[in-house]
């Protein structure tokens, strides 16, 4: 379990989230987004850890505010946050619009691993690992 003070930045809530591939590790800000079905981080970030967009052999439609792309799919060895760590997760790369306060989109397919608590009066989120 881990319990953490909900911080709430411009009306979304933000968590650090460390990426590791074979070259490094990075952070990256990331919006807890449920509204999104899978993770997304830039392309830069990607390349950086090791996880090359070109090369990838599947991409997925995107459905943005103004247009619909279709974005690279790749898979982060290593993907940290709130104290927990999952292995081999699928991302898509996709870089926010320079306006956007974070870098990334942390998703369903990251959350649903999780029992998530968000307790807005007494300002704490709240993850927890089923066994």
């Amino acid at each position: 379990m881990s319990k953490h003070p909900l911080k709430i930045d411009s009306g979304v809530i933000v968590v650090e989230v460390t990426l590791t591939g074979k070259l490094k590790t990075i952070p990256l800000k990331m919006v807890i987004d449920t509204g999104a079905s899978i993770t997304t981080i830039p392309k830069e970030a990607a390349l950086a850890i090791g996880c090359d967009p070109v090369k990838s052999k599947r991409s997925v439609e995107m459905i943005t505010a103004s247009t619909t792309e279709y974005s690279p799919v790749v898979i982060i060895p290593t993907l940290r946050f709130l104290n927990f760590e999952l292995k081999d997760v699928e991302v898509i790369c996709h870089t926010l619009p320079p306006q956007a306060t974070v870098s990334g989109l942390l998703g369903l397919n990251v959350l649903k691993n999780f029992r998530n608590v968000l307790d807005f009066p007494a300002k704490f989120l709240e993850i927890i690992r089923p066994c």
